[in-house]
């Protein structure tokens, strides 16, 4: 009998140290501040209010301040004629949800959101159409200008320049390529800067968004 509790014994201690491992192996690390800097994200130290918004997807489907809580959210702002830089972020933003789900990293509470800085041109059909071609998730967004430029302001992309009646739209190539990080408060928590890595972006993505 007690040849029988001690092997019970071992084995139940093997099956907690294997647990635990194995946790410690799928359980992301929560990095440093300094860490997230050297790693691409400028978290602040306080995260900012924003004031409420309003955008529009697909079938007129509106995207508000409200529709931040309760989620982590990553914002780009980029446009659908965009050559080169808003489709290799949106690649990235795509490679980053593949390696989360093949992860099994929860994702009920993310969302990914691409906001248009064209919208004399971007219809909301158009940038959901465009955002969704990355990944099924994505949602695309788009309102007047003086309503862009004011959400832009607040999260620090501020080179949107207004196209007025120019028909010169090529200001937008040179737009701020920083992924914004909002927290499930709905507020502006930080910055990803270029260039993005996808295991540098995972890694610190995941820090940040697990707990």
């Amino acid at each position: 009998m007690t040849i029988k509790k001690n092997i019970f014994l071992i084995a139940l201690f093997i099956f907690v140290v294997l647990t635990l491992f194995i946790n410690k192996l799928t359980t992301p690390r929560v990095l440093s501040s300094n860490e997230l800097l050297i790693n691409g994200l400028f978290l602040f130290e306080s995260p900012k209010q924003i004031s409420n918004f309003s955008f529009y997807s697909a079938n007129s489907e509106e995207f508000t301040k409200s529709n931040l809580i309760g989620k982590w959210t990553l914002m780009y702002f980029g446009f659908t004629r965009c050559p080169d830089e808003c489709p290799t972020t949106m690649y990235q933003m795509s490679k980053l949800t593949k390696v989360l789900r093949e992860k099994e990293f929860p994702l009920e509470d993310k969302q990914w959101i691409l906001v248009s800085i064209d919208p004399e041109r971007d219809t909301p059909e158009d940038i959901d159409k465009y955002a969704k071609g990355f990944d099924k998730d994505f949602v695309g967004v788009v309102n007047s200008r003086p309503m862009l430029l004011n959400l832009a302001t607040q999260l620090s992309v501020n080179n949107i320049m207004p196209a007025g009646n120019n028909a010169d739209h090529s200001h937008l190539d040179n737009h701020v390529n920083n992924i914004i990080l909002l927290n499930p408060d709905g507020e502006f928590a930080g910055v990803f800067r270029p260039p993005f890595d996808i295991s540098r972006l995972s890694l610190t993505y995941q820090s940040v968004t697990a707990n």
